[in-house]
């Protein structure tokens, strides 16, 4: 599995990729999407989407649908869970829920098994 963390937090990025480590995966940070590897490349892609630019929700849309359906990743979008206006946005871009930070320092280890 080739996991991308997608954002520019250094902290939130330092605790994916250590989870990643730990669980033998592949795994990088990319500070936007004009870094992102070819779609078909990457198992599970998760957005810093709190600290996104304006036009990342249509990037990451072109992105994904570039891949062929069986081999699209896996896409998690990750922010402060009081942040209505990002939630708004991720549901607008087609990308689905977002969930909270919290939720995904816990739940790191078990997504990337």
């Amino acid at each position: 599995m080739t996991v991308i963390l997608l954002g520019r937090d250094l902290m939130m990025a330092s605790r994916v990729l250590e989870a990643a480590t730990r669980a033998g995966v592949d795994a990088r940070r990319v500070d936007g999407p004009a870094d992102l590897p070819p779609p078909g490349a990457v198992r599970l892609l998760v957005v810093d989407w709190g600290d996104r630019d304006a036009d990342w929700g249509d990037q990451i849309a072109t992105w994904i649908a570039a891949a062929p359906e069986a081999a699209r990743p896996r896409v998690l979008l990750v922010g402060p869970h009081v942040d209505l206006a990002a939630h708004a946005a991720a549901k607008a871009a087609g990308l689905g829920p977002m969930r909270a930070r919290s939720a995904l320092v816990r739940d790191i280890d078990r997504l990337l098994t």
